[in-house]
């Protein structure tokens, strides 16, 4: 005789498949929107890392990358750590190699006080889940009662931008952009109506209509739909050439705006770093200029030779 099947050996198998994983889902308890959620790794889920209403200062790849050279600053200088990730379908699929180690590219990071938050996203999202993956960040930012969202960013423009450019700020409070008045004040004439100049008179130090666009764009709107109050810190910078001194811009301006001291950052660093890319930069146009008469003048090289400095690919 054949021993009898255990009918309720599948079910149990199922129920503690179900249990395992309502087991995970409450581990893994960040913010979730339709394909989009927040993942907070294992010891902000212990307890161990508190947020303390903080700023969340937010930085994307965009012209002169200085939106990620300046919160990659931060996140150093602070000695932040990283307590979550974005994960979602919408985000394309990739990781980041950085300092040794597989990062993902859409990150959350803490300093110690738990006052300062950064956003770091270093992959394209797909348009079409744009809002999926900000309204997902914005859920987050209420549960952990952000109290502000800083967005850097640049502003592309056609070869190297002024030496003496400022930076732009875009506040949702009006008013409140005000207080950046501080910034370069050195280069700011104020004039009998009492209205701030640029030193050349040439623009006001804030645009009275702006569009916004992109991941920087989506996440200032995101900020309005929710009541969440926001600014943009924008500067003038390059396509394609990273910008380490607009960067330091974007920090010192950020320190001018705030009121947390921990992002009283120096920035010497940066500026050199600019100053040194200035000087590689100058030399290339030059040699790229001398070759251009030599070539116009009859006088022309080789193809084949290579003159220090040329850029090629």
């Amino acid at each position: 005789m054949l021993p009898k099947r255990n009918k309720s050996g599948p079910s149990r198998t199922i129920k503690k498949r179900e249990k395992a994983i309502a087991a995970h889902t409450d581990i893994d308890n960040g913010a979730t929107g339709g394909k989009t959620r927040i993942k907070h790794l294992a010891k902000v889920v212990q307890g161990k890392k508190k947020l303390h209403s903080p700023i969340l200062i937010a930085g994307f790849p965009g012209a002169g990358l200085v939106g990620s050279i300046s919160t990659s600053y931060i996140i150093d200088k602070l000695h932040m750590n990283q307590i979550a990730c974005v994960e979602s379908e919408f985000i394309v699929p990739g990781v980041i190699y950085a300092e040794g180690k597989l990062r993902h590219p859409f990150r959350l990071y803490s300093n110690e006080k738990g006052d300062v938050c950064v956003l770091v996203c270093e992959s394209p999202i797909m348009i079409q889940g744009m809002y999926s993956v900000l309204d997902t960040v914005m859920d987050w930012a209420l549960r952990n009662k952000v109290k502000e969202v800083i967005v850097l960013d640049g502003i592309a423009v056609e070869g190297l931008p002024d030496s003496k450019r400022m930076p732009i700020i875009l506040s949702s409070g009006g008013g409140e952009a005000d207080e950046a008045s501080l910034i370069h004040d050195n280069n700011i004439n104020v004039t009998k109506k009492g209205e701030e100049k640029m030193a050349d008179n040439s623009s006001t130090l804030y645009p009275t209509t702006a569009f916004v666009g992109g991941t920087s764009g989506g996440i200032l709107s995101s900020c309005l739909s929710n009541g969440i109050a926001s600014k943009a810190i924008l500067i003038y910078a390059a396509r394609g050439i990273p910008d380490p001194d607009g960067a330091a811009t974007l920090i010192e301006s950020l320190s001018r705006i705030t009121d947390n001291e921990s992002l009283k950052i120096d920035t010497h660093e940066l500026r050199e770093q600019g100053a040194s890319l200035k000087m590689r930069m100058e030399k290339i146009i030059q040699s790229y200029v001398e070759q251009q008469q030599q070539g116009q003048q009859g006088q022309g090289q080789s193809p084949k030779s290579v003159r220090e400095g040329i850029m090629y690919g």
